[in-house]
């Protein structure tokens, strides 16, 4: 569960570790859920009661220390067997050796609740990335697109291929490829008859061409490829978005050309340009870039079969 590492670390193991004498919420809540104990648990307690009973196979109740660092890490919370004791020690309010549901179930819901708020902040950052078409001039920290990638290469790859390849790409690389850009759409027009605009790529400050491997010889292996790599991209503009960079995943013709993939290195016979990113700080920040439109919503595009 998100967060709950943290939550346990930071917040109920230094109570435990230093024994601060408190009367602790647990006890009103442990006498308030009473004989509706196992008729409202929510989703996450059901499975805190699934998992409870398999580490007390003697129907006991009761879990003894050893066993309560076996069920938090069935729960996604990875602790040390002191950390694992100081909580033992936390919950055993009476003493007898052994903590029983109630007793943990307590400490679990407040723990689930906060990774709640957690996941709920993480949820919103997803929905709210956009797309930002226009950004200062101020230089992005190479720290920053590092931990970009770090997040891009720790997307779902299935065939654990790593095909994915990340480029940054300089001040004088990009004056070139601006120039091959104009070069190419010099003169032509949208589908609706504008004009294309030459937007000053110079201006903006972050670049990184994304590649994926070819795999002529096995054309599922390159589809899954892409999968990866479309992933990997998406984590990347995700971590910009998280630290205040806006970014933009841009395509278009100058990308398939021999040209640009000759002044960005990629060799062509290996790899394909799957796009490049464009990241900065948003001009007039991120909440003034233009909203999402999505016309559909949930109910819409899910589906349910018996």
């Amino acid at each position: 569960m998100i967060g709950l590492v943290n939550i346990l670390l930071a917040w109920f193991l230094p109570l435990a570790q230093a024994f601060v004498p408190i009367q602790r919420w647990r006890t009103a809540a442990v006498s308030n859920l009473g004989s509706r104990l196992y008729s409202t648990l929510s989703a996450e307690q059901e499975h805190a009661r699934e998992v409870f009973r398999r580490f007390d196979p003697d129907g006991s109740g009761t879990i003894s220390s050893t066993k309560l660092k076996d069920m938090l890490v069935s729960l996604e919370v990875d602790v040390t067997d002191e950390e694992s004791l100081a909580l033992f020690k936390y919950l055993d309010e009476d003493g007898d050796g052994g903590v029983d549901f109630s007793e943990f179930l307590a400490w679990y819901s407040e723990a689930s609740g906060a990774a709640k708020e957690l996941a709920s902040n993480f949820q919103s950052l997803l929905i709210g990335r956009r797309t930002v078409d226009y950004f200062d001039s101020t230089p992005i920290s190479d720290e920053v697109l590092f931990r970009a990638i770090q997040c891009a290469i720790a997307a779902p790859n299935r065939r654990l291929s790593e095909p994915w390849r990340f480029i940054k790409v300089g001040p004088k690389t990009v004056e070139k490829v601006a120039a091959l850009n104009m070069e190419i759409n010099k003169g032509m027009e949208t589908d609706d008859g504008e004009k294309i605009s030459n937007l000053d790529w110079t201006t903006i400050p972050g670049w990184c061409v994304v590649t994926t491997k070819l795999s002529p010889t096995d054309p599922g292996k390159e589809l899954e490829d892409f999968k990866s790599v479309s992933c990997a991209i998406q984590n990347f503009m995700l971590s910009l978005w998280s630290e205040g960079i806006g970014s933009k995943w841009t395509s278009g013709p100058v990308q398939k050309t021999q040209e640009f993939a000759d002044l960005c290195g990629v060799d062509t016979g290996n790899e394909k340009v799957v796009g490049c990113i464009w990241y900065g700080f948003a001009r007039g920040g991120l909440t003034n870039a233009d909203p999402k439109r999505r016309e559909k919503g949930v109910e819409e595009v899910l589906c349910e079969l018996p």
